[in-house]
């Protein structure tokens, strides 16, 4: 009796964030397994599967390697490898990334306390949705970001 999963590729179509996703396509579009990849990044086979899932983040040395690899422009991999968690950390740290300004003297563009309160209670609402965010686990993370998105066209 096998043990283990199947032998192949996988036809999984489940999203684990803007890196694993763009890095399986391209990955399936030119037919190469994770073995090929990962000899090409001197990494492991495990490593690149768990950067495709989400649960490694992509080491900023292998990103030249890996996009010349699969053919891809390097700054598209690195815009996605920048995580929506160190940009929803800044946001909720000031001191690590811009403050966020609340007092009436230094908010310019704002003329009256109305819209003060609008900016602080929409940063209020941000911060809530961070911490739901970073407490969530992968497969409920897209969901946090669509609801985010939203929040920020508003």
């Amino acid at each position: 009796m096998k043990r283990g999963r199947p032998k192949g590729r996988s036809n999984d179509k489940r999203s684990f964030g803007p890196l694993g996703d763009l890095i399986r396509k391209h990955r399936l579009e030119k037919k190469l397994g994770l073995l090929e990849v990962a000899k090409a990044c001197k990494c492991s086979v495990q490593f690149i599967s768990n950067i495709e899932h989400g649960r490694a983040p992509l080491p900023w040395d292998k990103i030249d390697m890996l996009a010349a690899y699969l053919k891809v422009p390097a700054e598209t991999l690195r815009s996605a490898n920048l995580s929506i968690r160190s940009d929803f950390r800044s946001f909720v740290n000031p001191a690590r990334g811009k403050k966020i300004v609340t007092s009436p003297s230094m908010m310019n563009g704002l003329a009256d306390a109305a819209s003060i309160m609008s900016a602080t209670t929409r940063d209020q609402q941000l911060c809530d949705l961070i911490n739901r965010y970073q407490s969530a686990n992968p497969a409920m993370r897209k969901r946090f970001l669509k609801t985010a998105m939203r929040m920020l066209a508003n």
